[in-house]
């Protein structure tokens, strides 16, 4: 089978999507006749373009344009001449707002069938998109795939489709497992969250436990940073509250320093207002981490709340700094319990292995007369 993976993002480019999209190529090239890539960057010139070869498979970058539509047409015009080029079968966009979008109406263009990824954000904040561009995307693809049960309800409520297929995210255990833990985090307990912290990620409620926090022996960790649309919010706040110990971390793409960081976590949180399925968490459960996060999106398909993590509901974000205590204040025993169950969890459920076969599957229904 060919495929034309067209993704938001691609390693490495930073991101949730950039990471489940290169490990979806890398896992799917094997088993597949042809695989090419193609995705937008910042670097190049407006169209430009240029092509580099992945172990299997290859990938387009492509300049973005200053404006989304204008952006978008480029992705067109590109994708048109790919898939006639390698004889695509399969258009496949990894995120829904402009690589979905594009998938699809190329598809019907190319006679070729669209396959769209729903990977979170795309959906929560398309749904509110005056355009129309995420209903009609969602309407005329031929499947649709979402990371999280809770994406498959809200596809069916707005576009009133109930095929979504479920495909959550994967882990690879042979990476993220229990490692010697970072020594460079110092002796208190470490409370650790992982990735760009934003508006969506739970910024506000996290800093509100902070400043709860300064007056215990805590460290809490940002391995990631702050994204850049929320650090003047964030500096803000440090200078407002002088005696709150934050650690920002750059964020990483080795995956080893992350496992390392994962392991000398005594707590890994997640307090998001709404999630897709976070790597993040997928991650730190499979170090044998135990983890804290609301129970909101597809944290709620990967944690068993009391078995493999603790969840709260969305409603007690504002007292996110007694469940960080609670949490801490269990034995330790209970703790790397916990931990355990966890890695045994995603081992189990949410392989690289499984995802490749969930996606190889839907792509051989799409193409079926």
């Amino acid at each position: 089978m060919r495929v034309l993976l067209m993704a938001e993002r691609f390693r490495p480019q930073p991101g949730g999507v950039a990471v489940a999209a290169e490990r979806n190529a890398r896992n799917l090239a094997p088993a597949l006749e042809c695989l090419e890539v193609l995705h937008l960057v910042d670097y190049l010139p407006p169209g430009a373009s240029e092509t580099r070869e992945e172990e299997g498979y290859l990938v387009h970058c492509l300049g973005r344009a200053a404006r989304e539509e204008d952006s978008l047409g480029l992705l067109e015009m590109a994708a048109l001449g790919l898939a006639r080029r390698m004889e695509a079968q399969i258009l496949h966009g990894f995120y829904a707002r402009s690589a979905g979008f594009v998938a699809a109406l190329v598809g019907r263009q190319l006679g070729v069938p669209s396959v769209v990824s729903l990977r979170g954000n795309d959906l929560e904040r398309g749904i509110f998109d005056r355009t129309g561009m995420l209903h009609w995307t969602l309407s005329h693809s031929d499947r649709i795939l979402v990371v999280s049960r809770d994406l498959g309800f809200k596809v069916e409520a707005f576009a009133s489709r109930d095929d979504a297929v479920f495909t959550p995210n994967a882990v690879d255990g042979e990476i993220f497992r229990p490692v010697p833990p970072a020594s460079d985090l110092g002796a208190e307990p470490v409370v650790l969250f992982s990735g760009e912290m934003r508006f969506k990620k739970g910024l506000l409620p996290f800093l509100d436990a902070a400043a709860r926090l300064a007056p215990h022996p805590v460290r809490l960790v940002l391995a990631g940073g702050v994204r850049r649309e929320a650090r003047e919010a964030f500096r803000a706040f440090l200078k407002a509250h002088p005696r709150v110990r934050i650690l920002e971390l750059p964020q990483t793409t080795d995956p080893h320093r992350l496992a390392a960081l994962y392991c000398r976590a005594d707590l890994v949180v997640l307090p998001a207002l709404w999630e897709g399925m976070p790597n993040a968490l997928l991650e730190a459960m499979a170090c044998a981490r135990p983890v804290l996060a609301t129970a909101v999106g597809g944290i709620r398909d990967l944690v068993v709340d009391g078995t493999t993590g603790w969840l709260f509901p969305p409603e007690e974000l504002h007292l996110l700094d007694r469940h960080i205590l609670q949490a801490l204040s269990r034995p330790t025993e209970a703790r790397e319990g916990l931990g355990r169950a966890a890695r045994e969890h995603v081992l189990a459920h949410f392989t690289p292995q499984a995802e490749r076969d969930r996606l190889l599957e839907v792509y051989r229904s799409a193409s079926r007369p």
